[in-house]
């Protein structure tokens, strides 16, 4: 099952960060803009000479991505593809980014492929707690007078029980493909392949604990 969103709005249907990992082929030489400085605040060139890195894409919200890459003389770089406004990827489909955009010196083409499948519809009696609470009352005795009261106060009691659960398996599937030009060309100078899987546990059914 295919759903029309933005590549976050997918994101948000799972309860982990959106990563997809792979790794980038380069061509030709080309610059970039990675992150640097005091808390990875500022911008810094660097050259991506050719070879094959590992990459990862990670999403941090519809206008902030940031592409790490790792091998070879780069060491380590985080390289920021963000704008002020959407950069509107889909769940499925072409798209295109202009390096105006984002502030580096390349434009972006890609496509990306989703599969959302449902699976493994369960129902199951699960062990469970709930709390009680009860209102307690106790002699109390001074010490030093040797007065005593009923004192009374609300006490949680957590209780073991059993409930009727029905769910189910998601699994969220997907595959990109984007292709790096330098900016205002368009010579690919650099493709990166990623994929990301995700498996979540979707609670459609559950009985109060008795």
């Amino acid at each position: 099952m295919k759903k029309m969103m933005t590549l976050l709005g997918l994101l948000l249907l799972s309860t982990s960060c959106l990563t997809l990992d792979g790794h980038l082929r380069v061509t030709e030489s080309f610059s970039v803009k990675k992150k640097g400085g005091f808390l990875n605040l500022k911008l810094k060139d660097v050259t991506v000479a050719p070879a094959v890195y590992s990459a990862s894409l990670k999403v941090k919200s519809d206008k902030n991505y940031t592409l790490e890459l790792s091998g070879g003389s780069l060491g380590k770089i985080l390289v920021p593809i963000k704008a002020d406004s959407d950069l509107d990827i889909p769940t499925d489909g072409a798209f295109h980014i202009s390096h105006e955009k984002i502030n580096q010196p390349f434009d972006l083409s890609g496509v990306i492929n989703t599969d959302v499948n449902h699976y493994g519809y369960t129902d199951a009696i699960e062990n469970c707690s709930r709390n009680v609470t009860e209102n307690k009352c106790e002699k109390v005795c001074a010490k030093d007078t040797g007065k005593c009261d009923i004192v009374c106060k609300d006490v949680v009691t957590a209780i073991e029980g059993r409930k009727e659960v029905s769910y189910h398996y998601r699994s969220i599937h997907r595959d990109l493909s984007l292709e790096f030009m330098k900016a205002g060309s368009t010579g690919i100078i650099a493709t990166f392949s990623g994929r990301d899987l995700q498996t979540d546990k979707i609670i459609d059914r559950e009985s109060a604990c008795r």
